[in-house]
């Protein structure tokens, strides 16, 4: 059994420096040799990159599909990925779409540095090999381990700044365990809808929050995007004045409303007030369905960068979270 971990960062790896806060220092290596394996498990670890997660693109999500593939072509049988917590949730998502393998990727990382009393690092890492060594995570896809509990990428959210369990899974639960060095799922297989990977990935989309007495202004500024993901309030609403500056917008370019609520899907038929969900539809916005706003920023700006109309992303948005 051979599994490859690669190191792209985070604070999983981040030891002190001289200015007295911790920075990205130890490589895949040394975190391996961290957890002191005692399994049958050949490990390869490899440094991919060594950035806090603010840092990472989407090309360095690419380039690590690229070298985890090329493990696999070395009779890799499960790959383990490390990275920060800040974007983890986001960067697990996007490689969920892309990876087409039915060897497994896990994604973990840690919330306390090495050096801290109670670090989590060396257990996830541990944890992580085990899931990916584990016969029953084949054709699972992308999933992420943390705490003791397997994350489908879909219904990931980082939900603390510090707590070790920060991590919870939002309109879906988890999917399994690892307990007394046992891997154990609760859930059926997920079917990954999985999408090219783009030759380039130049579409810009930003996201725009929909607020109390909201500043509209900057709504004017927005023609250089090429896609929009509307944090709209409640199911999926926004104020009178948004709707008039958004309104053009839409024909152009296609905008993506989520609920800024945390959790539930957008409404389709139920508010027909000016700015409900029912308006928005009517003047050409797509509603979100399940996705919050960062994981309907990465679909949208994966599926314009394959050059999917609009009316194909109306589609995919629709029917994503149906697809099990």
């Amino acid at each position: 059994m051979k599994i490859s971990v690669l190191g792209i960062g985070g604070t999983i790896c981040m030891l002190k420096d001289e200015s007295g806060g911790v920075s990205p220092k130890l490589n895949a290596k040394a975190l391996v040799d961290s957890i002191g394996l005692t399994e049958n498990i050949n490990i390869e670890a490899k440094s991919i990159l060594a950035v806090p997660s603010p840092s990472l693109k989407f090309e360095d999500i690419f380039e690590i599909i690229k070298v985890a593939k090329n493990e696999i072509r070395n009779n890799s049988n499960g790959i383990v990925v490390t990275q920060g917590t800040d974007t983890l949730e986001e960067s697990a998502f996007l490689l969920s779409l892309l990876w087409d393998e039915e060897v497994p990727m896990i994604v973990t990382g840690a919330m306390k540095n090495p050096s801290e009393l109670g670090s989590d690092g060396s257990s996830n890492l541990y944890q992580s090999i085990l899931v990916a060594s584990d016969k029953s995570s084949q054709k699972r896809g992308v999933l992420v381990v943390f705490n003791h509990i397997i994350y489908q990428p879909r219904f990931l959210h980082k939900s603390n700044s510090f707590s070790l369990d920060t991590f919870v899974s939002i309109n879906g639960g988890n999917i399994g365990y690892i307990y007394e060095k046992q891997v154990r799922y609760i859930s059926p297989i997920y079917k990954n809808k999985i999408y090219n990977i783009p030759d380039k990935i130049d579409k810009k989309v930003a996201i725009i929050p929909a607020c109390l007495s909201g500043d509209d202004y900057f709504l004017d500024k927005l023609s250089v995007f090429d896609g929009l993901i509307i944090n709209g309030f409640g199911a999926g609403h926004v104020s009178f004045d948004f709707i008039e500056k958004i309104k053009p917008l839409s024909l152009n370019i296609p905008c993506v409303v989520t609920s800024r609520t945390g959790s539930g899907p957008t409404a389709y038929n139920t508010y027909s007030y000016k700015g409900s969900e029912i308006d928005l539809q009517n003047n050409g916005l797509i509603m979100g369905n399940f996705f919050d706003s960062l994981k309907a920023r990465i679909l949208l700006t994966v599926l314009l960068s394959n050059g999917f109309s609009k009316d194909d992303i109306f589609k995919e948005f629709n029917s994503y979270y149906m697809y099990f």
